[in-house]
């Protein structure tokens, strides 16, 4: 099983000893989905952390409406779960559906808790994923305020190249809290401006 892109992903935080990787290695497995398939449903409960080593992913809710709203993206090298369900032991609030064939590396709670405690370094990692995870949000919540559409967007589009070119248009706009007609209008002033700057020579 192929668990190199897990394990640089740690690496590049903190330092575990060979047996430490070892025996992480030992407690992980592999799952695949193909596209349009449900990792998680709302609703259901979530005992598992999952690394992406391939494909694309979304975390939505439906309101009482059944309108879908975005939360969350992630592509090779992110973690996804729903945190709430996790850490309350709950059901699940939202769903999270493979946007893309997916390879997924993933623990179970009751493994990971165990190894947090016995490996100071592995919790130094997810204690700064968590951390770097909060801030997202933080950040995202303030420009919701603050920044207007094409700010918003221009965000998006530099922070996660990525991103915006292998999702939907349609997740991207739920996702930003636009909705498809406004996000059109956003992206066309984004691409004209683009195009401005080319022929005028500004960079």
């Amino acid at each position: 099983m192929d668990f190199n892109r897990f394990l640089s992903t740690i690496r590049r935080h903190t330092k575990l000893t060979e047996q430490e990787e070892q025996k992480l290695c030992s407690l992980l497995s592999i799952k695949k989905l193909k596209r349009r398939e449900f990792l998680v449903r709302a609703g259901e409960d979530a005992r598992h952390e999952y690394f992406v080593n391939k494909g694309c992913l979304r975390t939505y809710y439906l309101d009482k409406k059944g309108m879908e709203h975005n939360t969350y993206f992630a592509i090779e090298g992110f973690w996804i779960s729903d945190i709430y369900s996790r850490t309350f032991n709950t059901p699940a609030l939202c769903n999270i559906i493979a946007l893309e064939d997916c390879e997924l590396v993933h623990i179970s709670n009751i493994a990971l808790e165990s190894l947090l405690k016995e490996i100071p370094a592995l919790e130094r990692f997810f204690r700064i994923s968590y951390q770097n995870s909060l801030a997202t949000i933080h950040l995202k919540q303030i420009q919701l305020l603050s920044l207007s559409g094409c700010e918003r967007y221009n965000y998006f589009r530099h922070r996660y190249p990525e991103l915006d070119r292998r999702i939907p248009q349609k997740h991207i706009a739920s996702y930003l809290g636009f909705t498809p007609e406004f996000f059109n209008t956003v992206r066309a002033k984004t691409i004209r401006s683009k195009m401005t700057e080319i022929t005028t020579g500004s960079f």
